[in-house]
């Protein structure tokens, strides 16, 4: 057994999730492509003399779209969510076929808002997943912009010492009364932060407790700065 080996880890709660679901939640390439992908051709089309140009090509030929999605993971929803808000906080919120389940919290305006010059958003969502993180490589999380949702995620890296359940950040508009996702949602983008081959396995999370994120483990969370 190679202990160097690049790997990540998805440690799904079995009480929410079957491996399926899980193996579905998460895509590697070629299924982490938006969907429209597969009708770009090549070469750009012509509509006026309604003909491919031979030296104009499309996004299919551009490395820094294909190596995106060739060294990530798409984060999907893994259950319709419907959530409802107010001007203050969250009014309602359905996930998928469970009565009692909750995913979402409103993340403190004077934690980040408050010292935002922008009138556009009124408060920022934490959404969590049924899925623990235990990967021996730093991940960065982003938006997957090539989907084009109308929603944005916060970005973040989390090193390879996070070993804890996954939430991400989406900010909401002042005019915004509903968010929702259906089942297979694009939601982010976990990009490995070096370029060797990682294998990915999933496995039942065995009710590992993670300590929080508080002032006196902040410090294991954090990478070294650059060089």
């Amino acid at each position: 057994m190679n202990i160097f080996k690049k790997r990540i880890n998805i440690k799904y709660f079995p009480d929410i999730l079957k491996k399926e679901d899980a193996q579905e939640m998460v895509k590697k390439i070629p299924h982490n492509f938006p969907d429209y992908f597969k009708s770009i051709p090549r070469n750009m089309f012509n509509p006026v003399s309604k003909t491919f140009n031979r030296y104009g090509f499309t996004i299919k030929s551009c490395p820094g779209f294909i190596n995106l999605h060739k060294r990530s993971l798409l984060i999907t929803s893994p259950f319709d969510v419907q959530i409802k808000f107010d001007e203050k906080g969250i009014l309602d919120e359905r996930v998928g076929r469970f009565s009692n389940y909750k995913i979402t919290e409103v993340h403190p305006n004077e934690q980040l808002l408050t010292y935002v010059k922008n009138s556009e958003y009124k408060f920022i969502i934490k959404l969590g997943l049924p899925f623990y993180i235990d990967s021996n490589v730093s991940l960065l999380m982003s938006t997957s912009c090539y989907d084009f949702n109308d929603f944005d995620v916060l970005s973040g890296i989390l090193n390879s010492g996070y070993k804890k359940d996954v939430s991400f950040f989406i900010p909401i508009k002042k005019n915004q009364n509903e968010l929702y996702f259906k089942k297979g949602q694009p939601l982010f983008l976990f990009t490995p932060l070096c370029e060797n081959k990682i294998k990915l396995n999933f496995k039942k999370n065995k009710n590992i407790i993670s300590p929080s994120l508080t002032f006196s483990n902040f410090k294991e969370n954090i990478l070294e700065k650059l060089t």
